[in-house]
């Protein structure tokens, strides 16, 4: 695990927040499960959180691009300003197509669209009162989302144990 990827943990966040909605989502779905007439509703985020990965994925692949650019670049100096700053970053946006430049920088635009989706399930199975909850799928959707989340939780805990452990002075 990347001891500072924070970016994971913002996503796992994300991830975590859909399952909190779909859980929402399933309590209803259970709760109405006689009320006639009812649609059943489900929630998705999914495809949602797979584009923001892929996005950041675009974002360190450019990164890369950029760095191995640096490595080969003859005219570039090594060595610090004379206001210290880092050399790497100095030119960085006279040396990146602006385009680039801006779609790294927005790395907090894509979790700030962020918003699971409450889709109304209107296949037609009839319970009898105009009814689609199935209480056996709904309770299977708990026990599924439940276990994802605390899968996430998990992940989550070992992140911060591991930053605990370093900053106290006994991790790597």
């Amino acid at each position: 695990m990347d001891l500072f990827n924070v970016r994971a943990i913002e996503v796992s966040n994300l991830a975590m927040d859909g399952l909190v909605e779909r859980q929402t989502a399933i309590a209803s779905n259970t709760a109405n499960a006689m009320t006639p007439e009812y649609q059943r509703k489900r929630v998705a985020f999914e495809d949602q959180l797979r584009t923001i990965l892929e996005k950041d994925d675009i974002r360190r692949d450019l990164r890369m691009q950029n760095s191995l650019a640096y490595q080969k670049d003859k005219t570039y100096k090594v060595g610090y300003s004379e206001n210290y700053s880092n050399p790497m970053t100095k030119n960085i946006a006279q040396r990146l197509p602006q385009e680039q430049m801006l779609y790294i920088q927005q790395v907090t635009a894509d979790t700030d669209n962020y918003d699971p989706e409450i889709i109304r399930d209107t296949r037609w199975i009839d319970y009898g009162n105009g009814n689609n909850v199935n209480l056996e799928e709904e309770m299977m959707d708990m026990a599924k989302t439940g276990q994802q989340y605390n899968v996430l939780a998990t992940v989550q805990g070992r992140f911060v144990s591991n930053l605990l452990e370093v900053v106290r002075g006994g991790g790597a």
